[in-house]
């Protein structure tokens, strides 16, 4: 158990590659973005489950289907996979400056 802030819980986290990811529903507000702790090397059909259930509690629904995008300022958004790693367009040392853009079907 954690109970500190920046300590041995932040390094066992990081040994665990449990990544706190970004994530906002496409068209919604920047002040809607919200994280989501996934394994970094998790695969986009077994979060699916996680991000629903996280869409379902802020939003009081989720859509049956969602797709996922990498979020590119320079550019298209790229779509992720169902076998691709959540974490594949990402840099773990930057992470914070990512975000996965949720698309609803």
């Amino acid at each position: 158990m954690c109970l500190s802030g920046r300590s041995p819980c932040e390094k066992e986290s990081k040994m665990a590659n449990i990544i706190d990811f970004r994530f906002k529903v496409k068209n919604e507000s920047d002040d809607k973005i919200f994280k989501i702790e996934i394994a970094w090397q998790t695969l986009v059909k077994d979060a699916i489950p996680t991000i629903k259930e996280k869409m379902a509690t802020l939003y009081k629904q989720a859509p049956d289907v969602i797709k996922l995008y990498v979020d590119d300022p320079r550019g298209v958004a790229k779509e992720l996979e169902p076998d691709d790693m959540i974490s594949r367009h990402f840099n773990i040392d930057y992470i914070e400056e990512g975000l996965i853009l949720i698309y609803p079907q």
